[in-house]
């Protein structure tokens, strides 16, 4: 009972934070408006991704749990669309997926848990994600780590072998396709 009462909440606060991001969203389309009522209707667009991004990680846990799947993957990243994604992506190749906004949270959730992959956006906290592999591997991390990177180089990095600790590289703008073959 206590499991249904927690889905219904998180679906309940993922819905007002869609409605509050709509509405935002609205305002910020009409330039005529005030430059304080547009600055507020972007603080509140911010507010509303991070809470989406919070529930939607409990949201992808509660259909898990459902699905009963095994294998556990992480994707972390501070760009709630990216991280929604992955998630989307990863529940959909069979994974149970656990997301971190932050490079700290990722590294946490690593040592904890450790999966068997790892997708990490390596722009997520100013660049520190850049050295979560490296950090991961010191402590004895063995699973897969796939980095996304927005940089032009990432097919560069891609094709010498990687960034330091990783895997693979996937370009920002990967195809699913992509990210299937990098996590594969």
């Amino acid at each position: 009972m206590d499991e249904t009462r927690n889905l219904n909440r998180c679906v309940h606060d993922a819905r007002n934070a869609l409605a509050a991001i709509s509405s935002a969203s609205e305002v910020l389309a009409r330039v005529e408006l005030p430059q304080a009522v547009l600055r507020e209707a972007g603080a509140v667009v911010s507010r509303q991704a991070r809470q989406l991004s919070a529930r939607m990680s409990e949201l992808v846990a509660h259909a898990q749990r459902g699905a009963g799947t095994a294998n556990h993957a992480l994707a972390v990243s501070d760009d709630a669309r990216l991280l929604v994604l992955l998630a989307g992506l990863l529940a959909d190749a069979g994974y149970q997926v656990d997301l971190a906004a932050s490079s700290d949270s990722g590294f946490s959730a690593l040592m904890k848990r450790p999966p068997e992959i790892a997708v990490i956006d390596v722009r997520t906290s100013t660049g520190t994600a850049l050295s979560l592999a490296r950090r991961a591997r010191g402590a004895g991390f063995e699973g897969r780590m796939v980095a996304v990177w927005s940089s032009p180089l990432a097919q560069d990095q891609q094709d010498k072998g990687g960034i330091a600790g990783f895997d693979a590289v996937l370009a920002r703008t990967f195809e699913p396709a992509a990210l299937h073959a990098a996590i594969t």
